[in-house]
């Protein structure tokens, strides 16, 4: 189990660190990803809104699973729950709550604040790895 763990939160962390490199090179294509995918949500679509917090809910669980293993054991089990409780209550709400709140903040986001913070997910991910191991 703890091999599985492993390999999904080392997928999510490498993820984060190709997102972080695609808001660096591709700001304003981000955006559209986004601006569709909250478009998407928006018209009910139940398969994206499940894979996406199916996906969260793997990666918490796999992080929870994991936390003995890791460098930071608390920090895995918090993010991990937190990854997990954020994504059930995303399921139960409605859908297009979701998809409106994307189009919303998407509106908000500047190019150059998505290049701005492409080294978050950089950091996150690279780490998320490092600890991992």
């Amino acid at each position: 189990m703890q091999a599985i763990a492993l390999i999904v939160v080392a997928a999510a962390g490498l993820w984060l660190v190709g997102v972080a490199f695609l808001m660096a090179v591709r700001p304003r294509y981000c955006l559209q990803l986004f601006e569709k995918m909250s478009a998407n949500l928006e018209r009910s679509n139940w398969r994206l809104q499940f894979t996406e917090q199916g996906l969260r809910v793997l990666a918490g669980v796999a992080l929870i699973v994991r936390a003995p293993a890791s460098k930071l054991p608390l920090v895995f089990e918090v993010a991990g729950w937190l990854l997990v409780a954020t994504s059930l209550l995303i399921m139960v709400a409605p859908i297009r709550w979701h998809g409106a709140y994307g189009r919303w903040l998407v509106g908000r986001i500047a190019p150059l604040a998505i290049r701005v913070l492409s080294p978050v997910p950089m950091m996150a991910g690279a780490g998320l790895i490092y600890a991992a191991f």
